[in-house]
């Protein structure tokens, strides 16, 4: 999987609608279908690499009651294109 701009820099789910913050710095306030992380919100106080552990350490589940996940998806190979 190779990182780009609608990647989540928590989990690396590649499906954003939007990058989680602009070129200036704006967050998206996206929520994230994959880790659930809000950009703006969630990552106001706590680290991307803070948030990737504990979702990691939740067992890596699927966020989003309202979008099935990808087929084939795969969340430890997808948090292997992380940048850490």
């Amino acid at each position: 999987m190779h990182r780009n701009d609608t990647e989540c820099p928590v989990c690396g789910f590649p499906g954003l609608d939007a990058a989680a913050y602009s070129k200036g710095g704006d967050p998206s306030f996206e929520i994230c279908p994959c880790c659930g992380t809000e950009f703006g919100y969630h990552d106001s106080r706590t680290s991307h690499s803070d948030l990737r552990l504990k979702w990691i350490k939740d067992g890596m589940p699927w966020h989003s009651k309202s979008h099935i996940p990808p087929r084939g998806w795969d969340p430890v190979e997808q948090i292997r294109s992380v940048k850490k």
